[in-house]
C-alpha cells in the first residue's frame, strides 16, 4: 500500500500482503521489465555453502542466459542478503537453539514474530556473501545491475528483496562499511523505516512488469515474489531459474503466488523462453 506516495510493506513473516490491481497508469504505458536476481549466493549454493540451496548451483546457467543482450530488461536487479555477525536469524546468536527450529522474538520494529534459525550464512565481507561462481563477471560486462542489500540490520529479518537497501552505484559496488559496530565505531544501528526502495526506485525507472529467479524458491522468492505483487507489478516467476530449500515445498510455493495473481513459467519441463518474450512485450 502507499502512504503520502510512499510504498510500504507490511510484515513479511506473517506474509500480510495484500494484492492490489495495476495502476491504471500503467496500462497505456508500453512494457518496461525488470529482472529481479534473488540471492545466488556461495552460501546458497552447494557442496560448501553453509545454507546450501539443493541443486542450487543448476540455476546459474539459466541465469546467465537471462543476462544476455537478447532480453531487453529496463533494468537488472540483484539481491544479496548481507547479515552482520549474531543476526537475529543465526542459532549462533539464540543458544542453546539449533539451527532448523522456529523461536519467537521481537525485532528492531517492536514486533513479535516466529524466527526460524539458520547457520550462520552471508556475513558481510565474507566470501560466503559474495555472488556464485561467474554471475559477478556476467552481471559487470552489463553494466545497468542495481544491488539491493537485505538483512543488514543485526535486529531485523528481511527475506524479501523488497525489503532491502539499493545501493546507490551500479554494479559491482563497494564494500559498505559494517552496519554491525566493531572496535572503532559504537555499536548502535539505525532503524530502517518499512518503506520499499527497490519498489520506488522500479518505479522511477519506468518499470512495469518484474520477472523474478533465483534462491530459495520457498523463501526469498516467495516473499520476493509477494512484495513484488503488493506493490502492483505484474510478476512472473521463471521456474527452471530457481530451486527451493525444500523441494517437496516447491509446488505449494507456486500455488500461493497464483493465487495472489502471480505467473509461474517453466515447470516440469515446459518451454518457457517464446512465452517470456511474449510476456514482456
Amino acid at each position: 500500500m502507499t502512504t503520502n506516495g510512499r510504498i510500504i510493506l507490511g510484515p513479511t513473516r506473517t506474509q500480510q500482503f495484500v494484492y492490489a490491481s495495476v495502476h491504471p497508469n500503467m496500462a497505456s504505458k508500453p512494457t518496461s521489465a525488470a529482472l529481479i536476481i534473488v540471492d545466488v549466493q556461495n552460501d546458497f549454493l552447494p557442496p560448501t555453502g553453509s545454507l546450501a540451496v539443493p541443486n542450487g548451483r543448476e540455476v546459474l546457467p539459466v541465469i546467465t542466459g537471462l543476462l544476455d543482450r537478447k532480453w531487453d530488461w529496463a533494468v537488472v536487479v540483484v539481491s544479496q542478503d548481507y547479515h552482520p555477525k549474531g543476526h537475529i536469524s543465526f542459532a549462533s546468536a539464540h543458544p542453546p537453539n539449533q539451527a532448523y527450529t522456529q523461536l519467537p522474538l521481537v525485532n528492531a520494529h517492536g514486533e513479535s514474530y516466529i524466527q526460524t534459525l539458520w547457520p550462520d550464512h552471508c556475513i558481510q565481507g565474507t566470501a560466503g556473501a559474495d555472488l556464485g561462481p561467474g554471475l559477478a563477471k556476467v552481471l559487470a560486462k552489463r553494466g545497468d545491475v542495481r544491488v539491493v542489500r537485505k538483512g543488514i540490520h543485526s535486529k531485523l529479518e528481511a527475506y524479501s528483496a523488497f525489503q532491502g537497501v539499493v545501493l546507490p552505484t551500479p554494479f559491482p559496488p563497494a564494500p559498505p562499511p559494517s552496519t554491525h559496530g566493531g572496535p572503532e565505531t559504537e555499536d548502535v544501528e539505525t532503524v530502517p523505516p518499512k518503506t520499499s526502495e527497490l519498489a520506488e526506485f522500479l518505479l522511477a525507472q519506468g518499470v512495469n512488469k518484474v520477472v523474478i529467479a533465483g534462491i530459495a524458491t520457498d523463501f526469498c522468492v516467495f516473499q520476493t515474489a509477494l512484495s513484488s505483487i503488493s506493490s502492483s507489478f505484474p510478476t512472473l516467476l521463471l521456474a527452471p531459474a530457481m530451486r527451493a530449500i525444500s523441494p517437496e515445498c516447491e509446488g505449494k510455493t507456486f500455488e500461493a503466488v497464483e493465487s495472489v495473481g502471480g505467473i509461474i513459467l517453466g515447470r516440469n519441463g515446459e518451454e518457457w523462453e517464446t512465452k517470456l518474450e511474449e510476456w514482456i512485450k
